[in-house]
């Protein structure tokens, strides 16, 4: 009798125990379903860091959605590796400095919120926008990024040139070997836009597609002697143009010009006196500013530069975009424009048209046609 009641008791003790389990099966997760939740919150959260081009260590979420770009040159890359989907404001002034052609790559683009320029922002808008990632030049000032950052909005800095911290901060920095700088830079620029929107293969064969088309240059220069390059200035709105440490000055370099300005440091304002005693054989007009070409036709004291003489004033195609600061086409396309249409016959076999409508077939998605 007695030894029925201990086991009568086991049982019961064995029943109790089992409640919990049964009475909560149905509330309790899978392991591999809990392990499974977790894992793909992780995930959500997860971040690399990445050192700018203004020197500064960003935190990144890897899977970035919401862009903010305030910077065309940044805008530009991200429509060529085709990450427009991902922008949801741009700088409000895009069309003027990119152009018209813009919108036809992205339509979309005119439905954006313009939180911003290149050179300031709306910190509260562009919260609003819940960005990932802000895209901003050297020209924003620090104040205003240091506000998006303590808001936890990661904001990366473009300048599409290679420097030490002090210099990449500076609009006009003085930089000791330019070629290389801006060479690197937008090398860069475009890998690093290329992994924050996760199009790194398309950023890989923008470059080479860039590094190929500055190779047939050289190849064609080697025809020109150096006792034979011409002589060429830049014109630009209310006289300025560019001098060294600017790209432009490279890519004249690049394409076998003497920039008669090497002399100045920079984007600097001039006078027709001074253009007058360099006296350059060829005048470039970025096609931006077609205006300045009328102007320079129209007064006097331009007839007795060589250029104006022999009627040397050319308008530069908006697809050369002849900068401060390089695009994958400037050094693309415009450098190959600017070598062919000072030394045609050394260039002859370059079929340039085709070229350009090769780059805006493959990285727009459009065919090239010249802005009004």
């Amino acid at each position: 009798m007695k030894n029925r009641r201990v086991v009568l008791v086991m049982l019961l003790c064995v029943f109790l125990l089992a409640l919990p389990l049964y009475g909560c099966g149905n509330q309790t997760k899978p392991a591999s379903e809990t392990q499974s939740g977790s894992q793909a919150t992780t995930a959500d959260k997860q971040t690399y860091t990445i050192v700018d081009q203004l020197g500064r260590t960003v935190e990144i979420p890897k899977n970035v959605k919401r862009i903010v770009a305030l910077q065309h040159h940044t805008l530009d890359i991200m429509l060529e590796l085709h990450a427009q989907d991902k922008l949801v404001g741009v700088l409000s002034d895009w069309e003027s400095l990119l152009g018209s052609y813009t919108a036809d790559v992205f339509p979309g683009i005119r439905n954006l919120a313009t939180p911003g320029t290149i050179s300031e922002l709306n910190v509260e808008a562009v919260a609003d926008l819940k960005p990932d990632v802000v895209f901003v030049s050297n020209k924003v000032p620090k104040e205003s990024i240091a506000k998006l950052e303590q808001l936890g909005i990661p904001v990366v800095g473009i300048t599409l040139y290679v420097a030490d911290k002090e210099q990449a901060s500076t609009i006009h920095p003085d930089l000791v070997n330019p070629d290389e700088a801006y060479t690197e830079g937008l090398k860069q620029a475009i890998n690093l836009i290329g992994q924050i929107t996760d199009k790194k293969a398309q950023a890989t064969e923008l470059w080479d597609y860039v590094a190929k088309n500055r190779a047939i240059v050289a190849k064609h220069l080697n025809e020109v002697p150096e006792n034979s390059r011409i002589k060429v200035y830049m014109a630009n709105e209310k006289m300025y143009t560019y001098g060294t440490g600017k790209y432009v000055g490279v890519a004249m370099a690049k394409a076998g010009a003497r920039n008669v300005a090497e002399t100045i440091k920079g984007y600097k304002q001039v006078s027709v006196e001074q253009v007058a005693q360099w006296n350059p054989e060829v005048i470039f007009v970025q096609s931006r500013y077609k205006s300045v070409l009328d102007d320079i036709k129209k007064d006097k004291a331009w007839a007795a530069i060589d250029a104006v003489k022999n009627n040397k004033l050319i308008i530069a195609p908006d697809y050369t975009k002849p900068w401060g600061n390089p695009t994958p086409e400037s050094m693309a396309l415009g450098e190959i424009w600017l070598a062919k249409t000072l030394y045609p016959e050394a260039f002859k076999e370059v079929d340039l048209d085709a070229m350009v409508q090769s780059f805006y077939q493959k990285f727009y998605g459009i065919a090239y046609k010249e802005q009004e």
